[in-house]
């Protein structure tokens, strides 16, 4: 087997400059990665089954012989899951990782770093999945394994300060941004204790510096969330000294280009197009430098973000123009199944439906719908606004069942993952009320606004601005059919009181 995979490994490697540096080859050496893995595996196991061998020294016992069995087989299904993770393939990485879990427990305990480590890795992908309380458990026990491991010992922890910022994306995602900010916090303080340790002692942690700007960073973004526009870009900035000043242009490149065009972001939402432009192209400009090339997915989602600024600029062609340009990178060095393209294909896809080109929209819609779903099944966040895109298509195009199917597909989803009574819930029952609605169904519009009117009124309250909007819808509609019946009821008794014109003269 070994001479058959170097072989194949040769091959790969032998071929053409231009597919070697295409997702192609990318793929093609995963692949065969995962094969070599899988090999691997198939001995590591069929060792750990087998007996103590002799000749071993007589320092090792079977039972470290077993222990170092077991826990090879582990390593090697972690380094799997790595893989599928860059193959998009959730299902797999999971797999791998809860199997590597088990192994784990099994070798080293419960409350080992591993054991942690692994659980930590679950819940990333948990939380990917949209499946944000499964993600919490996993953190939280991963936190405390860590911190009775550290327990007794000199110094804070990393490990600690990994599963607290793991944590706070999770509350993050929640839209808990006070809860997030919290666990950030708790994480930058012992990331800033690691590093001042490390040089009190006369080195330096670069580890720890990394993971202070990265902390900075979506600190920012959360300050950026809530609106503290001036405390995001203080956070942003204090990122990018910190890089600038202890890392080469090559080895902080791929952060600070991240950041600037966080920068930019917020000049955006400012209505400041002009700075935001401007750091945008600082950063696209460092992107190519840091990475060599143009064909970057980094690159790309920086000529994404230019779009937008074209874009709000009125700017539609040079807009579409850039937004095509970043699918195409994203898709010949990601793949064409990698969801990270499908934000471009609705942007792509927006433009055309401003543009009355409902075909080529709903094209776009579909194709970013199913990468997502694909990737990350119904929970992620961008499936429903895409599906709720969709359907509003659908609707202008008089495709009145199929809307209605889709808008009816988004309320169970909610159901499911909400209740029954749900703010969400009731915005979805709305949605099918404005499609029956257009089609001239007053009865099931009624009927779909009233049980959102219902929902509001027990969820948020009387006085709630949801729950008054759809109570005068409701009233609305009521009234239209008061007056559709008046009509009726006033043409029939027309015809009955009165002759036809030209009566008098037959």
């Amino acid at each position: 087997k070994f001479t058959e995979f170097s072989r194949r490994c040769k091959a790969i490697r032998s071929g053409d400059c231009d597919i070697q540096n295409s997702q192609q080859y990318q793929r093609r050496e995963w692949h065969l990665t995962l094969e070599i893995y899988e090999a691997s595996l198939s001995a590591q196991k069929e060792v750990s089954h087998a007996a103590f061998p002799s000749g071993t020294n007589r320092k090792r016992t079977a039972s470290d012989f077993n222990h170092d069995a077991h826990t090879g087989i582990a390593s090697t299904l972690i380094a799997m899951g790595g893989i599928y993770y860059k193959l998009n393939d959730v299902a797999e990485e999971l797999k791998k990782y809860s199997e590597a879990l088990v192994v784990y427990r099994d070798t080293l305990g419960r409350d080992h770093p591993h054991v942690a480590g692994t659980m930590k890795n679950i819940g990333m992908v948990l939380a990917e999945r949209g499946e944000l309380d499964a993600a919490m458990e996993k953190f939280t026990e991963a936190l405390q394994i860590y911190k009775g491991v550290n327990n007794g010992k000199d110094g804070p922890c990393c490990d600690i300060a990994s599963a607290l910022s793991c944590m706070g994306n999770v509350q993050n995602r929640r839209g808990e941004l006070d809860e997030a900010l919290k666990y950030y916090n708790e994480a930058l303080t012992i990331y800033k204790s690691v590093s001042s340790r490390a040089r009190e002692l006369g080195g330096r942690s670069r580890l720890a510096l990394q993971e202070v700007a990265s902390t900075l960073k979506i600190m920012g973004m959360v300050y950026t969330k809530r609106g503290e526009l001036d405390k995001a870009m203080s956070s942003f900035q204090d990122a990018i000294d910190i890089m600038r000043q202890n890392f080469s242009e090559q080895g902080s490149g791929a952060v600070v280009t991240s950041i600037l065009a966080r920068i930019g972001g917020i000049f955006c939402k400012m209505g400041k197009l002009d700075e935001a432009m401007s750091h945008y192209q600082e950063a696209y400009d460092l992107a190519t430098r840091t990475f060599g090339t143009t064909d970057h997915p980094e690159v790309a989602q920086v000529l994404h973000y230019i779009g937008g600024i074209h874009q709000k600029r009125g700017n539609l062609e040079k807009a579409k123009s850039c937004y095509e340009n970043a699918a195409k990178i994203l898709q010949s060095t990601l793949g064409h199944d990698d969801p990270t393209v499908a934000s471009t294909l609705v942007c792509i896809g927006g433009i055309h439906y401003r543009e009355k080109d409902l075909d080529r929209a709903l094209s776009y819609y579909n194709d970013a719908l199913r990468l997502n779903r694909a990737a990350f099944g119904t929970k992620h966040p961008d499936v429903i606004p895409i599906m709720k895109s969709i359907a509003a298509i659908h609707t202008k195009k008089e495709n009145f069942d199929k809307a209605i199917e889709i808008s009816t597909e988004v309320l169970d989803i909610k159901c499911a993952d909400l209740g029954g009574m749900h703010p969400e819930v009731a915005s979805a029952h709305k949605s099918i009320g404005n499609v029956h609605y257009k089609r001239g169904d007053l009865a099931c519009a009624e009927r779909e606004y009233r049980q959102a009117f219902s929902i509001y009124k027990q969820t948020l309250g009387d006085d709630h601005d949801s729950t008054k909007s759809a109570q005068a819808i409701v009233g609305q509609i009521c009234k239209e059919h008061l007056e559709i019946r008046a009509q009726a009821s006033s043409s029939n008794n027309v015809f009955f009181k009165r002759a036809p014109k030209g009566y008098e003269c037959l």
